[in-house]
């Protein structure tokens, strides 16, 4: 069984929705660029004054009482979630229905237990529909295009029993099947007007005249026509989002604490219904003027704590205020597996990762962006030359064999220390350092080592890579340079 809810004049209905000021007075939508825009969408009032879809907008200011309105697309996108919701409490298989906005498809097999009989479950899905907001027909039926087309066609709740779909749509009109501008200009011509009209005509002469798209046609009109539902697959992710309008403009940061922390707790609770935690938040603030401030907190590890995240939105709008005056807000999350850490008995205990997070931001308050993360290597000639990155670990390997190989790291002396050298044809045999002879057992290089290769004068050092030998066989592996403006040797750095 499938239950087919459709809220008539969709787009009107999000408006008032959005603005119940509207629900006595008749009004039009208007959709397009000026000055062609266009009649998209008119509520009752104003089509029995005499507006109709399609109307320029000229047309549509003859009427004095009728309000001109520009669509706004983003009332409707929170219409579609409102009825979405709502279809959500009543089956999980779920289809949206395309060629009619805010439609929605139902497979309520099995809810009978939940709901009660058919009759009964459509009339609390009207009911919670119309406590959303929305004015909607519901058709139960067996067939879902025989349910779709009930409530394209009949008001309030209509109920088919399985086997009558046929004689439940005979006495609806052709346009509840959708039809083609030609086809029902065909069909029109015919004398056809209604589905049971439709309905007994011959199949083949029909598909001989009309093609084969005429057999689906004659199907919808008898009630039989076929259809693999494909349910909705809800996306998590894209519902961490929460907006709030305010009624007045708040020009000062602590107002809105108030209200991020509200949203934020209502992120928190969906994110640990599914065991996970907040990787991110994303803030807009709708500005006065049109203009909109944008902002993201990434905490280096996942989070569960309001209070920390809260912080973090708090210390981030400090150092980064909006320029004007605040009239919306929009705090979307982005959710990840939470961090888990096992810690040794006998090993120290390492600061909490929210507690962490909250000291870098407030050094990032202090001191700058650039001047606090994590150092990365440059693309540049100059030794050492390094910039601050935000910490980002990246994610652990997944699938992959762990190895117990370490990387080689250069333990760097700061600054070099001197030492002396003995050459044997130009490369160096034998060092001196701290009072201990090492003979020199390979070595590689050298390599000119400079910052701006276009000035001679930079070009400051040789470096090479030794590995010593001491008297008493210990090996070191080091790196030492040679500066030719003051004939010394240093020692750059020993190797791990």
């Amino acid at each position: 069984m499938y239950a087919v809810l459709y809220p008539p004049n969709f787009s009107a209905q999000a408006a008032v929705r959005e603005r119940p000021e509207l629900r006595k007075k008749p009004f039009a939508l208007l959709d397009g660029e000026p000055p062609t825009d266009t009649v998209h969408a008119a509520n009752k009032a104003a089509r029995s004054i005499g507006v109709e879809v399609g109307m320029t907008r000229l047309q549509a200011e003859t009427f004095p009482e009728v309000a001109c309105l520009r669509r706004v697309i983003a009332h409707e996108s929170s219409a579609h979630t409102a009825l979405h919701t709502v279809a959500c409490m009543f089956s999980p298989r779920i289809e949206q229905v395309d060629a009619h906005p805010g439609t929605y498809a139902l497979d309520i097999g099995g809810m009978d237990t939940l709901f009660g009989d058919s009759l009964q479950l459509a009339n609390k899905l009207r009911q919670s529909i119309m406590a959303a907001g929305f004015i909607a027909n519901v058709a139960v039926a067996q067939n879902l295009y025989a349910a779709a087309c009930l409530a394209y066609g009949r008001a309030g709740v209509s109920v088919v029993p399985p086997g009558y779909e046929a004689n439940a749509i005979g006495q609806l009109p052709l346009r509840v099947l959708d039809l083609s501008p030609d086809h029902e200009a065909t069909l029109h011509a015919w004398g056809i007007r209604t589905c049971s009209e439709l309905a007994a005509l011959s199949e083949d002469e029909l598909i001989a005249r009309l093609g084969q798209s005429a057999k689906r046609l004659h199907a919808l009109a008898r009630g039989n026509w076929t259809h693999l539902m494909v349910p909705l697959e809800p996306s998590f992710e894209a519902g961490l989002v929460e907006r709030m309008d305010l009624d007045f403009p708040v020009e000062v940061i602590e107002p809105l604490l108030f209200l991020l922390a509200r949203m934020t707790d209502s992120l928190l609770e969906r994110v640990k219904n599914t065991a996970r935690a907040i990787a991110s938040l994303r803030l807009v603030l709708n500005l006065d003027g049109g203009r909109r401030h944008e902002r993201i907190v990434r905490p280096a590890l996942p989070l569960q704590d309001t209070q920390t995240l809260l912080k973090l939105l708090q210390l981030d709008l400090e150092a980064h205020p909006p320029s004007g005056a605040v009239l919306g807000l929009e705090l979307s999350a982005q959710s990840a597996a939470p961090h888990r850490a096992q810690h040794g008995l006998f090993l120290p205990q390492a600061p909490e990762a929210g507690r962490l997070e909250v000291l870098l931001a407030r050094l990032r308050k202090l001191l700058g962006e650039q001047r606090v993360g994590s150092p990365e290597l440059t693309d540049d000639h100059r030794p050492n030359a390094f910039r601050v990155v935000p910490f980002a670990p990246p994610p652990p390997a997944q699938g992959m064999a762990r190895t117990l190989s370490v990387p080689t790291a250069l333990r760097v002396c700061r600054p070099p220390q001197i030492i002396g050298v003995s050459l044997d044809r130009n490369t160096p045999a034998s060092i001196f350092w701290e009072g201990i002879k090492y003979v020199v057992r390979e070595v590689a290089g050298p390599w000119r080592v400079s910052g701006q290769w276009w000035s001679e004068a930079n070009w400051c050092r040789e470096e090479w890579d030794v590995r010593l030998l001491k008297a008493d066989e210990t090996e070191r592996v080091c790196r030492i340079a040679f500066d030719p403006r003051s004939r010394s040797w240093y020692l750059q750095g020993t190797y791990d």
